[in-house]
C-alpha cells in the first residue's frame, strides 16, 4: 500500500515539476526575487500534498460512485425520470468547481459589482445541467453527437453575434471552468456507466461528449443571461 501511494505522489510531483521549474526559471531570468522562500516552499509542498489527496479522493470515491449511480439509473421508471436526476446532477456538480468560483469572483471584482458572481455561477451551472441533460439523451436515445453539437454551435454564433464582446470572453471562461476536476470524472463516469448497461448502445460510441456539451451550454447560457441582462 505504501509503494503505491508513494508511486501516485512522485507521478503528481512529476506533472507539477515542468510548470514549477518554468515559472522560477523565467522569475530568475528576470531577476525578480522571492518575497520568502520559507513561503515559496511551503507552499509548493501544500500544493503537491493537495493535489494528491484530491486525485486519490477522486479515484477513491467520486469515479466510483458517479460510475454506480450511472448504472443504477436504468432502475428508474422512466427515461423523463433519469433526464431530470441528470439535470440536478449536473447543476450540483458545477456548483462546487473550484475553477468556476475563481473565474466569477475575478470577473465580479474587475466589474466592481456590475457582474454579480452569484448570478454567474448559477447561469453557468444552468448551461451544464442543460449539456448534462442532453447528453444523457444522446445515450439513452443512441444518437449521434453531431445531432447535438452542431446545433448548439449554431446557437453559439448567433449568441455570440448579438452579445458584448467581453461577455463572450467570460461566457467561454466560465464555461472552460467547468471542465475541472469535479465535472469531468463525474459527468464521463455516470455517461458510460449508463451507456454500458442501456440495451443496444456503444458506450465508445455515445458515452464519450457529454463533457464537451456541457461546455457548450454552459458558454450559450451564460452569453443568453447577458442578453436578457438577468
Amino acid at each position: 500500500m505504501f509503494k503505491i501511494l508513494a508511486k501516485d505522489f512522485f507521478e503528481v510531483v512529476k506533472s507539477t515539476a515542468p510548470l514549477v521549474l518554468a515559472l522560477v526559471t523565467i522569475k530568475l531570468v528576470l531577476r525578480s526575487p522571492f518575497d520568502s522562500v520559507r513561503q515559496f516552499t511551503t507552499g509548493l509542498l501544500f500544493v503537491l500534498a493537495g493535489l494528491f489527496v484530491f486525485q486519490k479522493g477522486v479515484a477513491m470515491c467520486l469515479m466510483p460512485l458517479a460510475t454506480d449511480v450511472g448504472q443504477s439509473l436504468v432502475k428508474l421508471p422512466s427515461r423523463g425520470l433519469i433526464l431530470l436526476v441528470c439535470l440536478v446532477i449536473g447543476f450540483a456538480a458545477t456548483l462546487v468547481e473550484p475553477a468556476l468560483q475563481a473565474v466569477a469572483a475575478q470577473a465580479e471584482e474587475i466589474t466592481v459589482g456590475a457582474l454579480d458572481r452569484k448570478v454567474l455561477i448559477y447561469a453557468t451551472a444552468i448551461g451544464c445541467a442543460i449539456g448534462m441533460a442532453l447528453g444523457i439523451a444522446k445515450v439513452l436515445y443512441n444518437l449521434k453527437t453531431s445531432y447535438f453539437v452542431v446545433p448548439l454551435l449554431v446557437v453559439l454564433l448567433v449568441l455570440s453575434l448579438v452579445s458584448k464582446d467581453f461577455i463572450v470572453g467570460l461566457a467561454w471562461d466560465c464555461a472552460s471552468a467547468t471542465t475541472g476536476p469535479v465535472n469531468i470524472p463525474i459527468n464521463s463516469a455516470i455517461a458510460l456507466g449508463l451507456a454500458a448497461f442501456v440495451a443496444g448502445v456503444d458506450p465508445m460510441r455515445v458515452g464519450f461528449g457529454l463533457v464537451g456539451m456541457t461546455c457548450l451550454c454552459a458558454a450559450a447560457s451564460v452569453m443568453l443571461a447577458s442578453v436578457l441582462r438577468i
